[in-house]
């Protein structure tokens, strides 16, 4: 029963932690050959919130170390009060849409502003510079996924449970060989010991038709 709970738990660790080795990897081969634009995952964009703009004090705001998830939308959807990321230059962010204009050529931008901030943002977002509509967050957790991506991150909460379920596994494997051979090598000798008792029975009937034919012999003699 024990080795049964032990193989549940252990299936279900790999089934979260492989995906999440491949989330991880995919993250980091995008991120290096394209550097310019966060990494996405199915659509989906994760975003470390490194600033406070977004923490106006309200329950489910924004808050500096949230890993936040963006997911891809078509720009012509969006609308006022929907929360973006962006790239402005070489750095992302995720603000609030609060108007929305058209430039020269009659194409959408939009006037963003952090919900902390007494102003709004400098520059205009353009359709070609969003990454997506913000979804949802998971407060206090971006540090983390950060160190998760270093190497050490990767060993530590990944190379390093893999390596031991591995471990697990082949020790289990040889747990049960070992069993197999031991049940083997009791079969083999309930089978010789069943054979000895079996030759030891033909033994005795054949010393006891001897022992007749003697007998007979004996008999056959004195009557002649």
């Amino acid at each position: 029963m024990a080795e049964k709970i032990i193989m549940i738990v252990g299936v279900i660790f790999c089934a979260i932690l492989i995906p999440l080795l491949i989330i991880n990897i995919t993250i980091i081969v995008k991120g290096t050959l394209n550097p310019k634009t966060p990494p996405s995952i199915f659509g989906v964009t994760p975003l470390v919130v490194m600033s406070g703009s977004m923490d106006d004090g309200s329950k489910d705001c924004i808050s500096t170390g949230d890993l936040i998830f963006s997911r891809n939308i078509d720009t012509d959807n969006l609308k006022i009060g929907d929360i973006i990321s962006f790239m402005d230059g070489k750095s992302a962010v995720t603000h609030r849409i609060v108007r929305i204009e058209s430039n020269e050529h009659g194409e959408p931008v939009f006037i963003t502003k952090g919900d902390a901030n007494n102003s709004e943002d400098q520059n205009t977002v353009t359709k070609d510079s969003i990454i997506g509509l913000y979804v949802f967050r998971i407060p206090a957790v971006g540090d983390f996924a950060l160190f998760m991506q270093t190497g050490l991150g990767m060993m530590c909460f990944i190379g390093i449970p893999v390596i031991a379920f591995i471990v697990y596994d082949i020790l289990r494997r040889l747990h049960y060989a070992r069993k197999k051979d031991e049940a083997t090598a009791k079969m083999q000798a309930e089978i010789d010991r069943l054979r000895k008792i079996a030759e030891e029975n033909q033994t005795s009937e054949n010393i006891d038709i001897d022992n007749q034919s003697s007998s007979e012999q004996k008999e056959e003699v004195q009557k002649i």
